[in-house]
């Protein structure tokens, strides 16, 4: 019996050793203080430069790339290649183009998720593309109250739309957005951050169905609020244009 309390000494020493802790108590939070935060996150950061790696597909290939992010609706992802320059593509305002320098073609057309689709590979507004790149999930107005639920560490605000619902998880301890999901009837949109960094997220996961469409993004390094000039986001001179559909088809 006298050989207990030594005992228990012992395991609470194992399982410190072993990084067992209590669960982190969650942070006050309500639905309207959340919806605030995010508002003032979008406010905080509006710009960013960034060398990052970007993988599509199931089993695709990591990709280099070099990206520049200026809101409200501005986006340019240079593909880099050991040789320099692959793919430069982007979106400003209404316009989508894509430039790989091999062909010295140049394919625009205008920036609908259709096209953005062809582009990126998932199927969302230039806006929401600013968004996600932006660390956040894409801003949305809600049709009715917000509603606002707690699961394990995390917090879960529902927000209703007119055809649907976006559903953010928050990290109970941070108040960071771990993942959102966008429901449409015959669609869903997934987005999930992770790996913070000073308070921004150095990796994006997003999916589509039932497209199949998904993205994965890992930052290198990461500029926020770097200046970026508009001409940034305009596109390259090009020897032909060709409309957006033909990208990826050989020459005619």
């Amino acid at each position: 019996m006298r050989r207990r309390p030594a005992a228990l000494a012992v395991v609470a020493v194992l399982a410190a050793g072993c990084g067992l802790r209590a669960p982190r108590a969650l942070k006050p939070a309500t639905a309207e203080g959340l919806l605030g935060e995010l508002a003032a996150r979008r406010a905080a950061v509006v710009s960013l430069r960034a060398r990052a790696r970007l993988r599509t597909g199931v089993g695709g290939l990591w990709v280099r790339e070099a990206v520049l992010v200026r809101r409200p609706d501005a986006v340019r992802v240079d593909v880099l290649s050991p040789f320099g320059l692959a793919l430069a593509m982007g979106a400003q305002g209404d316009r989508l183009w894509a430039y790989p320098p091999s062909e010295r073609t140049r394919y625009e057309g205008p920036a609908t998720p259709e096209n953005l689709t062809r582009v990126l590979g998932v199927p969302i507004g230039v806006a929401d593309v600013v968004d996600v790149l932006l660390g956040l999930p894409p801003a949305r107005t809600p049709t009715g109250r917000a509603e606002l639920t707690t699961r394990g560490q995390e917090y879960r605000l529902r927000l209703p739309l007119a055809d649907g619902a976006q559903t953010i998880w928050f990290a109970g301890d941070t108040l960071a957005v771990v993942r959102a999901e966008e429901t449409h009837p015959g669609s869903t949109l997934t987005v999930a951050f992770g790996d913070y960094r000073d308070g921004f997220p150095h990796s994006v996961e997003v999916g589509a169905t039932p497209a199949g469409a998904g993205a994965r993004l890992a930052y290198d390094t990461v500029e926020p609020n770097a200046p970026l000039d508009p001409s940034f986001f305009a596109p390259p001179p090009a020897s032909r244009v060709l409309p957006i559909e033909a990208a990826g088809r050989p020459p005619g």
